[in-house]
């Protein structure tokens, strides 16, 4: 029954604009108003199609090996189908992608609190020795503590609590953490604050107050982007600096309310501009002042998300979902260079939640959340357009895996 109820709400939030900007998960799918869709007819390569699944659960053990190292460890939960079971955090070496015959097994990670409401991915520092987790201990599932994971000493710390708080973002030279709390009466506020738990403050006061609530869409270099959630197609973009909450205009001009993704090199930003007459999606670049942009796709009608950038920021990928045929949703991610060439389809699928490429850039992991054998995680190797599930020892598609992230 919860599977039941995770993907009806996975189904309406494909039909609506998403409010809050958080990283995508199995639970909380941002994607815009579905229409019929349509690729720009002359820049599509042939997709990948999915494996045949067998529905039957069965333990993964080993599978087609891939020549470039993936490097890091995969961080997943496991949700059980059966009832009474618990939710577990497991991790999966990336050994397991590029060399199986030294994968090692699938392990849980130990939580000090049991998982009982929404999950959302971990958030890693960039070394990758932390992790930042936003979740309630509390039965009642308030407050929130905002949880900093160890990897070296596997022990979790609380570095806050509010009554809510949304997923948080590291910066990216890894000095802050930040995120949104909200009061559950309409109120809301964003807060910085250091791994250590040191100078935790709110910085959003130097935002204008008609523009409230607003969303943190993430970093651009010691700056967070945040714009307002209100009603409307147009809004000011803005950067509030994390030591001071300096806020300023990010551009001089109104820009479509839409989430801007930073490259990692922070030299261009990537966004989905909506033309609500013509029900255009154009996935484009620019720089951070709002010149020079380059279109890098061209759809019409369904919605676009997620949008994310390579470590080496020269490749964007994105899920595209087209309009829902008997009742279905269908999604296609692509890859495409930050130029707008060599737009590639690499995934055909059903409801896409999180995509994320592995620490050196060779391989996109695609969250699925309604496969054949249900949700699960399926690895591209972005030099051959090989496609596979995740497999390791011990790693049963007896679960549903969803809310990855891959620690560098």
């Amino acid at each position: 029954m919860k599977r039941i109820i995770f993907l009806i709400s996975i189904f309406l939030t494909a039909c609506s604009v998403g409010n809050e900007s958080t990283p995508a998960s199995f639970f909380e799918t941002q994607t815009p108003v579905s229409a019929d869709l349509q690729p720009a007819p002359d820049i599509l390569t042939t997709p990948a199609t999915l494996p045949q699944i067998d529905p039957q659960p069965v333990v993964t053990e080993s599978g087609t090996t891939f020549s470039e190292e993936a490097g890091g460890e995969l961080y997943f939960f496991l949700q059980p189908r059966q009832a009474g079971a618990s939710i577990q955090l497991a991790k999966v070496s990336g050994a397991c992608i590029s060399n199986p015959a030294q994968c090692p097994s699938m392990q849980i990670v130990n939580v000090p609190f049991a998982f009982n409401f929404t999950i959302n991915a971990l958030s890693w520092a960039p070394n990758g020795q932390h992790a930042a987790f936003s979740y309630s201990d509390n039965a009642n599932g308030t407050p929130t503590k905002m949880w900093l994971f160890d990897t070296a000493s596997n022990t979790w710390a609380s570095l806050a609590e509010f009554p809510y708080i949304d997923p948080p973002f590291w910066s990216p030279d890894g000095t802050w953490i930040a995120f949104r709390t909200q009061d559950g009466l309409g109120s809301e506020d964003v807060y910085v604050v250091h791994r250590d738990g040191s100078e935790l403050k709110s910085i959003s006061a130097g935002l204008p107050l008609e523009g409230r609530p607003y969303i943190m869409d993430g970093w651009y270099t010691e700056n967070i982007i945040m714009r307002s959630a209100l009603p409307g197609n147009e809004g000011m973009i803005y950067l509030v600096r994390a030591s001071d909450g300096y806020a300023r205009p990010m551009f001089e001009t109104l820009l479509t309310k839409s989430q801007f993704i930073a490259a990692p090199d922070a030299s261009l930003l990537a966004y989905d501009e909506y033309d609500y007459n013509s029900q255009n999606h154009i996935l484009k670049v620019m720089e951070p002042d709002g010149a020079n942009a380059v279109t890098l796709a061209n759809f019409s009608g369904g919605s676009l998300y997620p949008i994310v950038w390579s470590p080496d920021s020269q490749w964007v990928a994105f899920n595209y979902y087209s309009s829902f045929v008997n009742g279905s949703p269908s999604a296609e991610v692509y890859i495409v260079d930050r130029k707008g060439g060599n737009l590639t389809s690499v995934y055909k699928g059903t409801t896409i939640g999180r995509l994320i490429f592995s620490p050196n850039g060779k391989y996109l992991l695609v969250e699925e959340t309604t496969s054949v054998s249900g949700g699960h995680l399926f690895v591209v190797n972005l030099a051959t357009r090989e496609m596979k599930m995740l497999q390791a020892p011990g790693l049963s598609t007896d679960f549903d895996w969803y809310a990855p992230s891959w620690r560098p």
